[in-house]
């Protein structure tokens, strides 16, 4: 299962624009527990950037927003964290099994 962030905006000309950001396997349950915790408790969420030198100096960005998550569907919202929970215990057995065979 692919898990994407997906960020929208209008233009003055009122044309949609997109930008998507894919979010890696391990990162999964996390993301999906991050949401559900702000979803349950209601409580503002803030974004901001971070920018990370070459010589590996960390500087906050300018640019910040807060909003708030609203649910479309917390019963589908459910199925897809206990489904990705299911993949993730599938994939630790299939690693253990590797193991055990060398």
């Amino acid at each position: 299962m692919k898990l994407r962030l997906t960020l929208k905006t209008r233009t003055k000309k009122n044309k949609e624009i997109c930008l998507k950001f894919n979010i890696a396997p391990s990162k999964h349950i996390g993301f999906i527990n991050f949401i559900n915790l702000a979803l349950k408790q209601d409580k503002p969420i803030t974004i901001s950037f971070e920018k990370i030198s070459k010589s590996g100096q960390k500087e906050e960005s300018k640019i910040y927003g807060e909003f708030k998550f609203t649910g479309k569907d917390s019963a589908r919202l459910e199925q897809l964290e206990e489904d990705i929970q299911e993949a993730e215990k599938r994939r630790k057995k299939q690693q253990e099994r590797r193991k055990h065979k060398q």
